[in-house]
């Protein structure tokens, strides 16, 4: 590690194994000082550049410089569509180029590249900030760069896309020492296995605080996100809705998934009105099986059914198989629920699951692969390529032994053995989202960990558990492993928020979350069980114990940022202000804001909704997560 050839006389510059430091014999005016550690061996733009939680592989993928939210046209898409991104911080395609971030970007202050042809891993992590300032994360040509404060020469990203930067250092009075410490592992490394538990062992080492929030009362966790569901109930149709009681959106935020949670938890009124709602998912079901994306229910009880990627995609009738695989899981478990507590189980429940088992499958043996996006009507592949679907394994091992059919169980084998190897060999994960193109992601990286719990739960082979456990640990690159320090302005630093288990969304919604979207965490801690790894419990624990905090109660209420209407905007003469508003009991903003992606003013802040899929998965981690709260 050594201080960038160009600091100017007037500094002492010293090195040492784990920290470097300044001392400022004169005074310096929008300054910055530049750290570098050039990679001990030849490059050549193949290496695997991780940013965790924002760049992987570089991000050196196809790119589709699109307006949120990024809906293709039917001629930017075919069955076997490359990754493609959008307008994110990236490498070119051949490694040229510069990413510049800070480290309010990544889930853990690192920058870690793989060389495959050296067989070598080198890993640089710092912290976060100092004095309150974030530092600055680059990767050029083979050198990895730290900046003090984050200085952004080439571009920073602004929702939707990249710009010019606007960092501009900060003054530095006579006298000022500055240190900044840092670890630097370089070791051996076969391949991205290894390359991520090396990641994995490590993404704490720097000693960042990371102490947990205290445990809160499941019991009163649950009847305030209960009494929010109750305000979704739909009594003359018969179904909770999702964020409304006229809306309806099947998986991915928790349509059809949320009813299980409340089914297991609530008392008799709960368990029925989760029946009816698992009676009115069947009625979103397509004639081939699979599921409408979603509805708008009328006055009358009538369906309005549409696509979230109809418009661009015109003559399509289009689903995303990942969310046909989120509710054939949950239908399944709901239904087993269903069963143990002695209710009689309609034969077109039965019906339903296996058409849309069986629809499944149809388009996994007619392409081997299951897209990001699927003619309902046709059960043709629209958006091909990515691990979007990786919770199809699962929900298809689940339905088959629920059935006792063993040729979904071999297919949800095929399935998941493709996925697996998939994430093996590009050593990142992408589509899970439906509006983000398919930037890798935290979603369907989970998806795919939950679809091989469930096999290895199945099955007892051997191979379910070893995937199991490097998903594991690729998924801890998606969480924050450490306390953020927001500004002191920000309403989370108010609310002593703590971070750690924060879920990073994906590469371009550069936040982070309260949890997966949408599941409870619960197979993380299976893992543990079944390998003894007490760092796998570790990281069950952080993910599912820090969630309630971002929950707005009457005796804490979460106001909503004063931001721009506008983030994209960057001259803030131009900004017209929200005032801030509180959340209403039970509801849960997505927005984890580390990044200044949505303008520095959003960091530690929320914007004055609540999200639907962050209230579903507090209702399941609260289902399956009980070691996590209060009793």
């Amino acid at each position: 590690m050594e201080w960038l050839s160009k600091i100017d006389t007037g500094l002492h510059c010293t090195v040492t194994e784990n920290c470097a430091e300044v001392r400022f014999d004169e005074a310096r005016s929008a300054y910055y000082v530049e750290l570098t550690h050039t990679l001990p061996f030849p490059t050549d733009g193949e290496e695997f550049v991780l940013f965790p939680a924002c760049c992987y592989n570089g991000n050196r993928f196809d790119v589709l410089k699109l307006n949120y939210p990024p809906l293709v046209t039917k001629e930017q898409t075919c069955v076997d569509m490359p990754i493609t991104i959008t307008d994110v911080p990236r490498l070119e395609k051949d490694g040229s180029g510069m990413i510049e971030v800070t480290t309010g970007d990544v889930s853990v202050p690192c920058v870690a590249v793989f060389s495959k042809k050296e067989k070598r891993a080198v890993l640089l992590f710092t912290i976060q900030h100092i004095n309150e300032i974030n530092l600055g994360l680059a990767y050029e040509k083979g050198t990895i760069h730290v900046t003090y404060p984050h200085m952004r020469k080439h571009s920073q990203y602004r929702w939707p896309h990249m710009v010019k930067p606007t960092d501009c250092g900060i003054d530095f009075e006579k006298g000022t020492t500055l240190r900044i410490p840092y670890r630097i592992i370089d070791v051996p490394c076969e391949d991205l296995r290894e390359f991520y538990h090396i990641f994995f062992t490590n993404r704490k080492c720097m000693g960042l605080d990371d102490t947990m929030p205290p445990k809160f009362s499941a019991k009163r966790l649950y009847r305030i996100q209960q009494d929010l569901l109750d305000t979704y109930w739909n009594e003359s149709v018969g179904f909770w809705g999702t964020s409304s009681p006229t809306h309806w959106m099947n998986g991915w935020v928790s349509g059809g998934m949320m009813s299980y949670a409340a089914m297991k938890l609530g008392g008799a009124q709960e368990f029925e009105r989760g029946l009816r709602t698992i009676d009115f998912t069947f009625r979103t079901q397509a004639d081939g099986g699979l599921f409408h994306e979603q509805n708008n229910v009328n006055e009358d009880g009538q369906l309005q059914s549409y696509s979230f990627a109809s418009a661009p995609l015109a003559g399509y009738n289009s689903c995303m198989p990942r969310r046909a695989g989120d509710v054939l899981y949950y239908l399944v478990k709901q239904i087993c629920l269903a069963e143990e507590r002695g209710a009689e189980i309609p034969a077109h429940w039965i019906k339903g699951i296996e058409k849309a088992a069986d629809a499944l499958i149809r388009v996994w043996k007619k392409y081997g692969q299951l897209g990001q996006s699927v003619d309902l009507d046709t059960d043709e592949i629209v958006i091909g390529g990515s691990t979007s679907a990786g919770i199809v394994a699962g929900a298809l091992v689940k339905t088959g032994a629920y059935l006792n059919n063993e040729a979904y169980v071999a297919a949800a084998k095929e399935i998941g053995e493709w996925f697996c190897q998939k994430v093996l060999q590009e050593g990142c994960t992408t589509g899970g989202p439906g509006e983000a193109l398919q930037c890798p992601d935290s979603e369907s990286a989970y998806g795919i960990l939950e679809g091989v719990a469930a096999l290895y739960e199945h099955t007892r082979e051997e191979r379910w558990l070893t995937y199991g456990k490097f998903l594991v640990e690729y998924f801890s690159s998606w969480v924050v492993a450490y306390n953020y320090c927001f500004p002191a302005d920000a309403e989370f630093r108010k609310l002593g928020m703590k971070t750690v288990g924060a879920v990073f969304a994906n590469a371009q919604n550069k936040h982070a979350a309260p949890g997966i979207c949408t599941h409870s965490g619960a197979s993380l801690r299976k893992f543990y069980e079944w390998t003894g790894d007490e760092a796998y419990l570790q990281l069950y624990r952080e993910v599912c114990g820090t969630v309630y905090q971002y929950v707005s109660r009457e005796d804490r209420v979460i106001y909503s940022w004063k931001a721009p209407k506008d983030p994209t905007l960057l001259d803030e003469k131009d900004f017209v202000y929200v005032e801030p508003q509180p959340l209403s009991p039970g509801s849960i903003c997505e927005r984890i804001n580390m990044s200044d992606w949505e303008t520095p003013i959003c960091i530690g802040g929320v914007f004055p909704h609540s999200c639907i899929w962050c209230e579903g998965t507090s209702m399941l981690m609260l289902a399956e997560c009980a070691d996590c709260f209060e009793e």
